[in-house]
């Protein structure tokens, strides 16, 4: 199975995103139904905003994580803190 070439925790907010686009672009007349734009390209400018966004959260999430993970605790640590 080959691996897709978007991020799939993207997907979701991705579809969401064109839902919401899609909705503005569609006219409702007693005639019919007239798309003003075209649907690939709705979909691709949704996983294109998608993408930016998680960028985003990542960077700002990235100030939240630990900064010295590769710190550890040792006995002679420990025994420094009963003094």
């Amino acid at each position: 199975m080959s691996t897709p070439v978007f991020d799939t925790k993207a997907r979701d907010l991705a579809e969401k995103i064109y839902t919401d686009l899609l909705r503005n672009a569609v006219v409702v007349s007693s005639t019919g139904v007239q798309l003003t734009a075209d649907p690939k390209n709705i979909a691709k400018i949704s996983f294109k905003l998608a993408a930016s966004f998680r960028e985003v959260e990542d960077e700002l999430n990235a100030e939240n994580l630990p900064k010295n993970q590769d710190f550890k605790v040792e006995l002679s640590d420990i025994a420094a803190w009963n003094k």
